[in-house]
């Protein structure tokens, strides 16, 4: 009678933290301050991405209030035991990085570990200066109309390199 106590014992704890939601942290942190996002609208992107002798994970979270592109995360990250591949995206990572040093609102960190580098970006549209922006990347493939950063826009040219977008529900 003992034994089967001990097993439905085990077996409920088990049920019980086996179904529990998981609990993931949605913070979202631009120049060191925490962005409330509760009212807004968020959708989690991914993408394909191809690395010879190597694997790509594309991540994007979109935040967003009606049409109005609010703040991007996004995390890039090559996985590899070829030293030269991390070498060419740890690189490639940094020249980007490099071209938004003092560029408030837009927080760029890379990562590199044994066998993996990565690159981190959130970009607070609501704060960026959108003209310091334009200067570094131009005017081409803009998701701002009229100084606003536009969803439908953001989404138009994921679309284009093959990014796909669900709602999450917080």
């Amino acid at each position: 009678m003992k034994k089967i106590s001990i097993i439905v014992l085990i077996l409920s704890i088990l049920i019980i933290t086996g179904c529990e939601k998981e609990k993931t942290s949605n913070k979202v942190i631009s120049n060191g301050k925490e962005i409330n996002t509760s009212s807004m609208e968020h959708k989690h992107c991914t993408r394909q991405g191809s690395v010879t002798d190597g694997e790509a994970d594309l991540n994007y979270d979109i935040y967003y209030t009606g049409d109005i592109l609010n703040v991007v995360k996004s995390e890039e990250k090559v996985t590899s035991d070829n030293e030269e591949v991390l070498n060419t995206y740890e690189n490639a990572y940094r020249s980007i990085k490099s071209h938004y040093v003092g560029l408030e609102y837009y927080d760029i960190t890379v990562t590199r570990t044994d066998n993996s580098v990565a690159i981190n970006m959130l970009i607070n549209y609501d704060k960026l200066d959108v003209d310091k922006l334009s200067a570094i990347e131009g005017k081409t493939s803009s998701v701002f109309e009229n100084k606003k950063a536009k969803v439908a826009n953001w989404l138009a040219l994921a679309k284009k390199v093959g990014t796909k977008c669900k709602i999450v529900e917080d």
